[in-house]
């Protein structure tokens, strides 16, 4: 990148979100943050004004130092700033769509000369800045040259959208709200349809800054208002494209199938592993067979005297999202004492458990390890609070708190259980 260039220009001022980030970021000195500006946003590209209508737009191409650069803007403001005096027509175009079409490897783009956010680019450099995007793009592309729907859909299943919001409209931004200020626009038939932009800098190349929300697909299929209402894919962009309403309900529906298939599947299976896992307490969070030369100790302070007593148990890594996601109230495994806060790492609790060796479900390797932690009752054996480990089958005490032990010694917890409730709520 050679730049930002020598300024020529006085008195501009940014007139854009683009602009203004782009300035931010020459002011600190920050290149990634000026180059992710310049990839999100539009570019301006001057139409020569003997052009003939119909034909592809020829290059704005001007030398300087035996080299020929083709000139780009990031505003109409920029482009009289840059080019006083003369009236100028432009397209919109964006850096994916320079870097797919840019015509000659010697040529160079200079964004914005003589301002103070101007830019040169070389056709590497220019390659190398819109690659992520273009590949994101690609998918999306080759459907819409092939005019293919079902490549269509496929696309945008994997998509990020970007839904421009009516001007004026309520402030909500949640799609199931009633009054989610959907933008129905005709088109050139005059049937309503609803602008979708796969990235904030395809909404910028066909509408400038633009209030917006950016949703999932299935987010939109799922809350889509009305089959009548087409879906306007990147409009007055080369990646443009029409879905009918009706195809969006079909695919939503699809989906809805689908999940409910997923779910049912993914249940059987945590029902399986939880039922061979529950059924023989002995394969889950139990001391297993090591041999002599295998340490059996860490270095260990016990129990801090100063904090109350605390019960834990340690949950195999594979059994927390049944927690977490499906209020799971039921813990197998070797209750003990928790020591307190910095005195455990997954591998010192494993090792002090003895629950490493051939068949275990942890590893002295663990980043990190799931535990259940409460407070002793009335109840509760003494020789636990004692720090004797007891192996038990037992309901989820309410109040218990699911913590994640980290290998550096953080403590962090995830949920509470609420046993009226019973789930798990984030903590």
């Amino acid at each position: 990148m050679t730049g930002p260039q020598p300024t020529t220009v006085t008195g501009w001022q940014p007139t854009t979100v683009t602009e203004r980030a782009l300035l931010t970021a020459v002011e600190n000195d920050d290149d990634p943050a000026f180059l992710a500006a310049l990839a999100s946003g539009p570019l301006l590209l001057p139409v020569p004004a003997a052009a003939t209508a119909g034909e592809p737009p020829a290059w704005p191409t001007g030398h300087h130092e035996g080299v020929t650069h083709v000139m780009a803007y990031t505003s109409p403001a920029a482009i009289a700033a840059g080019l006083p005096g003369q009236a100028v027509t432009y397209r919109v175009s964006v850096l994916t769509d320079l870097a797919v079409d840019w015509p000659d490897e010697r040529w160079v783009l200079a964004v914005d000369a003589g301002l103070p956010i101007g830019v040169r680019l070389t056709a590497d450099e220019l390659a190398a800045l819109a690659a992520a995007g273009v590949e994101a793009e690609l998918p999306l592309r080759e459907a819409v040259q092939r005019q293919d729907p079902d490549a269509l859909m496929s696309a945008l299943l994997r998509a990020e959208l970007v839904l421009p919001l009516r001007p004026d409209g309520p402030t909500t931004r949640d799609l199931g709200d009633p009054e989610f200020p959907w933008w129905c626009l005709p088109d050139e038939q005059g049937r309503p349809a609803v602008p979708v932009f796969t990235s904030e800098a395809r909404l910028r190349q066909a509408l400038g800054d633009h209030d917006l929300v950016v949703v999932s697909s299935l987010q939109l299929t799922e809350h889509w208002p009305d089959a009548s209402w087409q879906l306007s894919l990147n409009p007055e962009t080369p990646l443009a494209a029409a879905l009918p309403g009706e195809a969006l309900l079909t695919l939503r529906d699809w989906l809805s199938e689908l999940r409910d298939v997923l779910d049912d599947a993914a249940e059987q299976e945590r029902s399986r592993r939880v039922s061979a896992a529950y059924a023989d307490p002995s394969t889950v969070g139990v001391p297993v067979p090591r041999s002599a030369a295998e340490p059996t100790t860490d270095v260990d302070e016990g129990p801090d005297p100063d904090i109350p007593v605390r019960l834990q148990l340690v949950i195999p890594h594979r059994y927390l999202a049944s927690y977490l996601d499906d209020g799971y109230d039921r813990a197998a495994g070797l209750v003990h004492a928790w020591h307190g806060p910095g005195r455990d790492t997954p591998v010192r609790l494993y090792r002090r458990l003895g629950l490493l060796g051939t068949g275990s479900p942890f590893e002295e390797s663990d980043e990190w390890v799931a535990v259940l932690r409460w407070p002793p009752t009335d109840g509760t054996q003494q020789e636990w609070a004692q720090g004797q480990p007891r192996m038990e089958s037992l309901v989820v005490p309410d109040d218990t708190e699911l913590h994640c032990l980290h290998q550096d010694g953080r403590d962090e917890i995830l949920a509470r259980f609420d046993a009226t409730a019973r789930r798990w709520t984030p903590a």
